[in-house]
């Protein structure tokens, strides 16, 4: 198996305990069949090692991960109310490359705020 890309399976998943999830080494990167309380575990886990999480999800069984994780984003065509209530974001479209779209943006308007206050403080101090 490919050392960067490490796969593990829901029923592979189920047996571990989240300590033991945790300590892997190195962390795997696709998740396959998990249940809802699995999800969880993905995003406890990786907050546990200090990493930002962010889930994705459109039913009911998704809500308790999605509103673990730093970002919760929810369906907002297939998605069920509450998954959305307890979202940071709601994708009007369904579309996962939103996401994409949405974080380089988001990133551009953050670097856009940091030249601007930059450009303040330099004028101002002179």
């Amino acid at each position: 198996a490919d050392k960067e890309n490490t796969v593990l399976s829901g029923s592979e998943l189920a047996a571990l305990t989240r300590e033991q999830l945790v300590a892997m080494d190195p962390f795997p990167t696709v998740f396959a069949r998990v249940s809802p309380q699995d999800k969880l575990k993905i995003v406890t886990a990786l907050q546990s090692r200090g990493e930002i999480t962010a889930m994705t999800g459109d039913g009911v069984n998704d809500a308790p991960a999605i509103k673990n994780a730093n970002v919760g984003i929810a369906m907002g065509v297939s998605g069920t109310a509450m998954t959305k209530e307890v979202a940071d974001i709601v994708l009007l479209d369904d579309n996962f490359t939103t996401i994409i779209f949405a974080v380089k943006e988001g990133r551009r308007t953050f670097d856009n705020i940091l030249k601007f206050i930059l450009y303040l403080l330099s004028c101002n101090s002179s």
